[in-house]
């Protein structure tokens, strides 16, 4: 290897980077002793994507103020300044300016910025248009409507967007930002009133849509669903509207077909809506998380639907309430055989039969989480003795979590 070129290691690193875990990536710290150029090489990766940090603890940032001559230019290697407010929050509002004046002149490739950064002109900085030309994410929070204007005329590689809208916001610049871009693949979104303006923007992307997270309290989304066709991800929480079976946002979805997806979370739904949407998935999820769900006298079709079309699912939210659906939890854990951590909603009539049920469970289950009321000491001792699954239990008062443990002695975290 110490004959390739450098342009060669750096896509074997590189790629080696971004395929291990963080534990090992510590390992790839000794590639900067072997020789000058796997050292060249190794910097721009192993600083890039966790820099800021670095930067402050070296003390980088006063010697590129101070003119010092260093042996990298670490600045240059930093993409993700999510955290630079925090490292420098205690300066004052001129220093801060000037701070972010010295990254984005030196920064080649800048993938998100931090909140604080948006109350600056950045777009007038010198080196903008290279620093920012590779943006991936941005936190749309600001409701002055020039700055996205300006950075409309720069970034074209925006992928995730965070939108805060409330009501009768002018959003001009935001849907200019965004009808520029390519491809917008993840949106979260969080409302307190109608935009319909920012909805037909978002629409251009309709297609490119693999992730929609929205904290709702309306229903102007409600068109977009039936046209997003690959998405993967869908979050829908808060808002007292939503669990209604009539409103247009979910009756546009429980008719619809989403092949792709693989992640589900809701809150404040029916569960009638939350089987059709099951039901018209392509056995693709992996999680189903529901919360505050709606219509409990729907819990046994509910499980029904997750062992017949979920059988590659890795959790789940479960619902008890009767015995029948004690028995549909023995078929979710002889049908989902991928299953690893799974979420117990609802009251469990015989504690008894649920213990003997968990012995259907795959060899994958590691975490299963419920109410600790159901437990005394025999049944947690008949469950030690049958199982090496991890129970977590879920506690409304601390001090009734701390007298749990107390009194049969658990060992671990919570």
């Amino acid at each position: 290897m110490s004959k390739l070129n450098g342009d060669i290691l750096y896509y074997i690193f590189n790629d080696l980077y971004y395929s291990i875990n963080r534990k090992d990536k510590q390992s790839l710290h000794s590639c900067l002793l072997v020789n000058k150029l796997w050292c060249e090489v190794m910097i721009p990766i192993l600083y890039g994507d966790n820099s800021i940090k670095f930067l402050k603890d070296k003390s980088t940032i006063g010697a590129n103020f101070k003119k010092q001559k260093l042996t990298f230019n670490y600045i240059r290697f930093c993409k993700y300044l999510d955290d630079i407010y925090y490292i420098f929050s205690n300066r004052s509002s001129l220093l801060k300016e000037e701070i972010y004046k010295l990254f984005i002149s030196e920064c080649s490739s800048i993938k998100s910025l931090c909140m604080d950064m948006l109350d600056y002109p950045i777009y007038q900085y010198p080196g903008v248009n290279i620093s920012l030309s590779n943006l991936y994410e941005l936190d749309c929070n600001i409701k002055e409507q020039n700055f996205y204007h300006e950075l409309a005329q720069i970034c074209r590689s925006i992928e995730k967007i965070r939108i805060l809208i409330h009501e009768h916001d002018e959003l001009d610049g935001l849907v200019e930002l965004i009808e520029k871009h390519k491809q917008i693949k993840y949106i979260c979104i969080s409302e307190s009133g109608e935009n319909k303006i920012i909805a037909q923007a978002l629409e251009k992307h309709a297609n490119s849509i693999i992730l929609f997270s929205i904290a709702v309290r309306t229903s102007f989304l409600y068109f977009l669903f039936p046209k997003l066709i690959n998405l993967q991800f869908l979050k829908i929480y808060d808002g007292p509207l939503i669990h209604s079976r009539s409103n247009k946002l979910f009756n546009n979805m429980i008719n619809e077909s989403y092949y792709d997806l693989q992640i589900l979370e809701l809150k404040y739904v029916s569960l009638d809506v939350v089987i059709n949407i099951i039901q018209n998935t392509n056995g693709n999820l992996l999680k189903v998380y529901i919360t505050f769900a709606d219509d409990r006298n729907q819990t046994t079709k509910y499980n029904q639907a997750i062992h017949k079309y979920c059988l590659n699912i890795k959790y789940v939210t479960v619902y008890l309430n009767t015995y029948e659906t004690l028995e549909e939890l023995e078929n979710i854990f002889i049908k989902c055989h991928h299953l690893e951590e799974i979420d117990i909603d609802g009251d469990i009539f015989n504690i008894y039969k649920f213990l003997s049920s968990i012995k259907s469970a795959p060899l994958t289950l590691n975490k299963i989480l419920l109410p600790c009321r159901y437990f005394d000491d025999e049944s947690i001792k008949l469950f030690s003795a049958r199982s090496k699954k991890t129970l977590h239990f879920d506690y409304h008062d601390r001090r009734e979590m701390h007298k749990f443990i107390k009194y049969y002695k658990i060992i671990g975290s919570y």
